[in-house]
């Protein structure tokens, strides 16, 4: 009887624990914070994790510009480690586009002033949205064969909206989706601006397309 109680009590442990293997280690510490009229409230990860969530996707953006002077190999060895989802699909499609037709005569690089808020973790702490308010954006287009510069151009300033998942098994955030563009001037004018988070989006949308 006794070796029944001890077996069916090792048997909800062990239970309980692959139950639990997905979680992110912060679960537990996730709070509710007020978040404007139309979201009265919102989840929100420790601090330590928003500012890895900044940090890696800095990381990630950074390598999106730089790498537009790899191979395609390279690019494609290395989009895993900072895009999943919706966003790694895109970015391998057009290096599958490029493979069968031939690199473009220019490319682009874009360099801006991020300023990145973290916002919107969901109930499993997982994902989360970011919001980059990009000033001082400028548009460098070079040859491709040669590398010389063609043009820069002065974009000005925008905003645009991503989603980041956490993958455990790299303990690494990674940019899961660009949701889409802000209007210009997005936020300007109040302290806590609106995000209408919907469950589900279309294929394309703003201009991500």
């Amino acid at each position: 009887m006794t070796w029944t109680i001890l077996f069916i009590i090792l048997a909800v442990i062990v239970l309980m624990s692959l139950n639990t293997s997905g979680s992110v280690p912060w679960l537990n510490r996730m709070r509710r914070i007020r978040a404007g009229v139309a979201r009265k409230v919102e989840w929100m990860a420790p601090d330590e994790v928003v500012q890895e969530v900044r940090e890696h996707y800095l990381e990630a953006i950074h390598w999106l510009h730089d790498s537009t002077t790899s191979s395609l190999g390279q690019q494609w060895s290395t989009a895993s480690y900072y895009l999943s989802g919706r966003a790694l699909r895109r970015h391998q499609q057009v290096l599958m586009h490029y493979r069968t037709t031939g690199m473009p005569a220019c490319y682009g690089v874009l360099r801006a002033d991020h300023l990145v808020q973290v916002r919107q973790f969901s109930d499993d702490g997982e994902r989360c949205l970011v919001i980059d308010r990009q000033s001082q954006r400028r548009m460098a287009t070079y040859n491709t064969r040669t590398r010389a510069r063609v043009s820069t151009q002065d974009l000005g300033s925008g905003a645009v909206l991503y989603s980041m998942l956490y993958v455990a098994k790299e303990h690494r955030w990674k940019i899961d989706s660009l949701i889409q563009e802000l209007p210009i001037g997005w936020g300007t004018h109040l302290t806590h601006p609106r995000i209408q988070e919907h469950a589900h989006l279309p294929e394309t949308i703003g201009r991500d397309s």
